[in-house]
């Protein structure tokens, strides 16, 4: 007589796998089921990651340098960055240099590229409301922002400052960190097309403070 699949007892209900009555064939059942099981289950994680990708890829943020010698319509020069990715990039550090030495503030750059003399009143005196200067450490950028560090303005008040400064844009580099929305972060020199992954964005070796002295 067949066993019900279904055997109870006062204690507990025991189910019971459906025979055949022929050993093999019941092992050959067995072993199959475990097997679709665990190309499923494969499946289901890979897929997971498949979807956890698409959407890491859906919010990736990238960011690009901005060295803009005839920024608005050329009545300006420009430095900064710009995220040109499809997610927002949360900035944590920028650092600046210019031919390959740290470069403090925004003054300091001046003073190196352009003849800039010492002082904090020598960039009143010698670009009175054509210099403006943007603090971007700690900020989040949405795809397609951009962010302008340095703004110098050509004007006559300005003096030689402005036409000294063009041609030296090619000499200023960059080092950035950021991340995405996910905290997954780059380290990058805002030029090549593929920045490096790091685990976790760490404070600057030489900080950049646009505004100090």
């Amino acid at each position: 007589m067949e066993q019900p699949p279904v055997q109870v007892t006062p204690d507990e209900v025991h189910a019971h796998a459906h025979k055949t009555g022929r050993p093999r064939l019941d092992l050959v059942i067995a072993l199959s089921a475990i097997f679709i099981s665990a190309v499923s289950l494969v499946v289901a994680i890979e897929h997971g990651r498949t979807e956890r990708d698409l959407v890491a890829a859906n919010s990736w943020p990238f960011l690009r340098a901005v060295l803009d010698g005839g920024y608005q319509d050329g009545r300006a020069i420009a430095i900064g960055f710009s995220n040109e990715g499809v997610g927002p990039a949360k900035l944590k550090s920028l650092e600046m240099f210019y031919d390959g030495k740290p470069v403090a503030s925004a003054r300091d750059l001046l003073r190196r590229c352009c003849g800039l003399a010492d002082g904090v009143e020598a960039i009143h005196r010698r670009l009175p409301g054509d210099f403006h200067y943007q603090i971007v450490d700690e900020t989040v950028w949405r795809p397609g922002e951009e962010a302008v560090v340095i703004e110098v303005r050509r004007d006559k008040s300005a003096g030689d400052i402005p036409e000294r400064l063009s041609p030296s844009l090619l000499r200023i580099g960059f080092r950035a960190c950021y991340c995405s929305v996910f905290d997954e972060c780059w380290a990058s020199n805002l030029r090549s097309t593929t920045p490096g992954r790091v685990r976790r964005c760490e404070p600057p070796q030489h900080p950049f403070d646009p505004g100090g002295p």
